[in-house]
């Protein structure tokens, strides 16, 4: 009766897969525990593997020594010949997986070095975003190298964005203005017009700022402007406001800027916006346009309707401007560490007679591929014209650049500018001319002549 109970307690209490559960539990404890230096070298390879730091990484790699003791001491004891033919599989196999490891280590090292780079950027942002600068003189062509510039879809182009602080250049000291234009160009370079309102604010309601907003094709495309704009009663106010944060993603959408501006007197103020100590978050590329002194002078003071010109006022106006420009290729030739591979001087007379030629060089310069459209646009302006919008054109009576007058623009000036003034001009500016390979004219017929070229 009692064995009877017994064998029902024991099929109710304990099932066979308990049974068979503890079985296995038994079998797995002896497994685990027959052999500790296995389980300590697996522990210390789950340790190497898991070790994320490259200094910690190193403190796991044993050395060979220990190995090679054992080994030895292996040779002589011959009384456990199976546990000495053992211990040397196992050392085999450690020095192949140390040898695994140190080379996986030295693979991540060098990694590490080509990976700093990236780092750097990943830290102070992505220099792949090309920035550009054209800086230049009024009356030197810098209007038709910008829209060079424009003309790619993937550049965010701004015309004379310094204009918005003509105010501050003549009410404020000189270095607080200089400080207004570094905040102003490196906060565009950055597409953060956050704490650009002013700017904004000039493009959307100034209507003396019609002519920078549709320079842009950026900001002036549908929808922010109307798609017809050859009206005779255009307005800025057809133009949507630009907001800062709408300005900030329209930068954004875009790869790289284009600022031209001829406001920058002195390029060594541009070293503000470089960091010669470290790395900056983009790439600053300066684009110097220059141009005869003696073309530059006929359209600024000879041909301008707002002064009537004497020797006096050319000879000031011949004396500043080649003034400023020495100083600035000076400067440039010294070539100062953080303008080095970053400035490209250009003549407008070798843009005006080369365009597609200068357009690749510029291009491959600036570190942009050249698009197709841009080849186009300069079939169509030497086909048909430099021809802005005609509200532009009417309000500001550009120069409309022709197939033929394109050309011309290089010469033209030459058939009607008095001997005297050119040989005045000549004088105050012989050094600049000079340095840069314009030629010095020997009479007056050597003038006239415009098939003589006057740049080396």
């Amino acid at each position: 009766m009692l064995r009877s109970l017994q064998r029902i307690f024991l099929r109710r209490v304990i099932s066979p897969s308990l049974l068979l559960v503890a079985f296995f539990l038994m079998c797995a404890i002896l497994f685990l525990t027959r052999n500790e230096d296995s389980d300590a070298m697996c522990l210390k390879n789950r340790q190497l593997q898991s070790a994320s730091k490259m200094d910690e990484f190193k403190t796991f790699i044993p050395d060979h020594d220990g190995c090679n003791d054992k080994d030895g001491s292996a040779k002589d004891n011959t009384k456990n010949a199976d546990k000495n033919f053992e211990q040397d599989t196992n050392c085999s196999k450690l020095y192949k997986e140390i040898d695994a490891l140190r080379k996986k280590l030295a693979m991540y090292e060098r990694l590490n070095k080509f990976m700093e780079l990236d780092s750097l950027a990943s830290k102070y942002g992505s220099k792949l975003r090309q920035n550009i600068l054209i800086i230049s003189d009024s009356a030197s062509g810098s209007s038709l190298l910008g829209e060079l510039l424009n003309q790619h879809p993937n550049i965010f182009y701004l015309f004379e964005p310094l204009e918005s602080l003509d105010y501050y250049r003549d009410n404020r000291p000189e270095s607080v203005y200089d400080a207004m234009v570094t905040h102003l160009l490196n906060s565009i370079f950055h597409c953060n017009f956050l704490e650009l309102s002013y700017f904004t604010d000039f493009l959307s309601y100034q209507y003396s700022a019609l002519r920078h907003r549709l320079s842009s094709r950026a900001i002036s495309s549908p929808p922010l402007c109307p798609e017809n704009l050859n009206t005779p009663h255009f307005s800025i106010r057809k133009c949507a406001p630009l907001r800062p944060q709408s300005a900030s993603a329209i930068c954004r959408l875009h790869k790289h800027t284009v600022v031209k501006t001829i406001r920058m007197q002195s390029i060594h103020k541009l070293s503000y916006l470089m960091d010669n100590t470290g790395p900056v978050d983009y790439s600053l590329k300066v684009i110097h346009l220059v141009r005869d002194p003696r073309a530059v002078i006929n359209v600024r003071v000879l041909h301008s309707s707002h002064e009537n010109w004497t020797i006096k006022s050319v000879r000031d106006h011949a004396q500043s401007l080649c003034r400023d420009m020495l100083r600035n290729i000076k400067y440039a030739v010294s070539a100062p560490a953080w303008l080095q591979g970053r400035y490209t001087l250009l003549r407008y007379e070798d843009l005006a007679t080369n365009p597609h030629q200068i357009a690749e060089q510029l291009y491959q310069f600036v570190g942009v591929g050249i698009a197709q459209n841009v080849r186009l646009w300069i079939d169509r302006t030497l086909r048909e014209g430099f021809v802005p919008p005609s509200p532009v054109k009417s309000i500001y009576r550009r120069l409309s650049y022709s197939a033929q007058n394109l050309t011309d623009s290089v010469t033209k000036w030459r058939a009607h500018v008095p001997y005297s003034i050119v040989r005045l001009i000549e004088t105050e500016c012989y050094e600049v001319m000079n340095l840069l390979g314009y030629k010095i004219v020997e009479d007056e017929d050597e003038l006239r002549t415009v098939s003589f070229p006057l740049t080396d």
